[in-house]
């Protein structure tokens, strides 16, 4: 539920805080004072509609997991909202639009998204009410409460649908690589073929460089051992120069054979180093061809054995596309009679929900709607789907305020068969253009909607105004700038006297509408 409402700077309101309640509220003023565009504000918050003020901030009171919004799915995290439902979502218009959910910022689709499962705006755009599946759901709640297999049956359903379509897209990809076998296993063999021909071992490359670096100072790296050789072999003079001085050389002389005995074994090695230049430099080449295609000598490992499962799995291919087919058509025909078994459910169930829908339609002045119940193919609501006509017309070629009222019907038959917390529901002059009686439905069917949602509606008639919980009017001040207040009785008063009878207010235009408010006061 909205709690509190904030527009700043926008063409209409200079600056607005209203803190609204629960209920139906209705909203009324003369034409071009600005309703419209509060009601653009709240839902340009939820990211519904384009920003029209620098800011706007609505305060909620909102437990998502009661009205079915699991945010985490959503990709938000519950820590994000806290332990007391309290949610302020807001929009700051600069440059470009920037929308936050408790001061954190969000992305506008996102954002709408966890809107659309709380807030209906009724409007002709985003008519789903009146769709197929939106009725079949209803329908499905109007069982329900009648039968207490149905739920099981639906749910089983669904999981057997989904597994279907889960085998049905394996079935299809296996007939893909099907068609391409040959050549996935010919590129496999081939990558097989080079890969093990080179049979690369983990770190070779690294140490044929450094064999290639010793290999090009060999001529130099032998010249110089040997003269450090010639150069140990001269060191008799040292040796008796200790003698004569009394020093002790006998450390000093084991470090010289040990540095001798190392440049001789290194000596050795590199006068006896059997590597044939153009195999090394071959060899290198096809391992780094190698690493520059894997990434190293281990990933090409990795991959000569994936490759080598993929021809297993190519190999194998015909007895996996067997068990799939065997798979498939047992799932398809479960689908089939548990379809079959929920449409005849719905078959006996359609009447009723008629019956509902005229109940509502009636008091909105409205020809008898039907419903007409056909068969499509398996989705995953089953293989039913819903029609809706009023006086034998398709709900296509209907005026505006019939299709409205239908929708508003649905909500009632809606409302009935779900108790739960439905949300908000915003209207925007719904009662334009109809009669009296028409009008009266409408605002008779709103304040039962008020039960389940908190609505605001904006009337250019005198039936919301009467039966509302919070009536508020909208007004421009000299200099253009709109406002918004809650009336308190006396002004409600004059407000519906305005509607009825204009601007200029007679005693007997306040006194009858004074009569009318009080009325429907001793009815509620």
């Amino acid at each position: 539920m909205i709690k509190r409402i904030l527009i700043n700077k926008s063409p209409t309101f200079s600056y607005l805080e209203l803190y609204v309640k629960g209920g139906l509220n209705a909203i009324s003023g003369a034409s071009g004072s600005g309703k419209s565009v509060f009601l653009h504000s709240i839902l340009s918050a939820f990211g519904l509609k384009e920003a029209n003020a620098e800011l706007i901030e609505i305060s909620l009171d909102i437990d998502f997991n009661s009205i079915g919004v699991n945010l985490e799915e959503l990709g938000i995290s519950n820590e994000i909202i806290g332990e007391e439902n309290e949610v302020i979502v807001s929009i700051l218009k600069k440059q470009n639009s920037r929308y936050f959910i408790n001061h954190q910022s969000i992305s506008k689709k996102k954002l709408s998204e966890i809107a659309k499962h709380f807030i209906k705006h009724i409007s002709i755009k985003d008519a789903y009410e009146l769709e197929s599946d939106y009725m079949l759901n209803v329908l499905d709640l109007i069982i329900s409460h009648k039968d207490s297999t149905f739920n099981s049956l639906k749910n089983e359903y669904k999981d057997t649908f989904k597994n279907f379509s889960k085998c049905k897209n394996e079935l299809k990809d296996i007939i893909e690589m099907q068609k391409n076998i040959e050549n996935l296993k010919d590129f496999a063999e081939f990558e097989i073929d080079k890969i093990s021909k080179i049979n690369p071992k983990i770190g070779e490359y690294e140490k044929l460089l450094h064999d290639k670096k010793m290999l090009s100072k060999k001529e130099k790296i032998i010249q110089s051992c040997n003269e450090a050789l010639n150069s140990l072999d001269s060191l008799d003079s040292v040796s008796k120069a200790f003698d004569l001085l009394d020093i002790d050389g006998n450390s000093f002389f084991a470090s010289i054979m040990e540095a001798r005995g190392s440049i001789e074994n290194s000596l050795y090695d590199f006068e006896n180093l059997d590597i044939e230049p153009e195999s090394l430099l071959e060899r290198i080449a096809e391992l780094s061809d190698i690493n520059r295609k894997y990434g190293s000598e281990e990933e090409a490992l990795k991959h000569l054995e994936i490759q080598k499962k993929k021809i297993k799995e190519y190999e194998n291919i015909d007895f996996d596309k067997t068990q799939l087919e065997k798979k498939y058509n047992m799932l398809e025909q479960k689908i089939i009679e548990l379809s079959q078994s929920l449409s005849k459910k719905r078959e006996k169930f359609i009447a009723k929900f008629e019956k509902r829908l005229n109940h509502y339609a009636n008091q909105l002045k409205l020809k008898d709607i039907t419903l007409k119940q056909s068969n499509v193919e398996y989705y995953q609501n089953g293989i039913d789907s819903i029609d809706i006509f009023i006086d034998n017309k398709n709900k296509n070629i209907i005026s505006s305020g019939e299709y409205n009222r239908m929708r508003l019907a649905m909500l009632c038959v809606s409302t009935e068969c779900s108790n739960q917390e439905k949300g908000i529901l915003i209207l925007d002059e719904i009662d334009a253009n109809l009669s009296g009686e028409e009008s009266e439905g409408v605002a008779k069917l709103l304040k039962f909607l008020s039960n389940n949602y908190q609505v605001f509606a904006i009337s250019h008639q005198p039936f919301m105004p009467l039966i509302c919980n919070q009536h508020y009017l909208v007004s421009k001040d000299s200099k253009n700038n709109a406002s918004i207040k809650l009336l308190d009785k006396q002004n409600q008063i004059k407000e519906i006297a305005r509607i009825i009878g204009g601007s200029n207010l007679s005693t007997d235009t306040l006194s009858y509408a004074e009569k009318l408010l009080q009325q429907e006061k001793n009815i509620n």
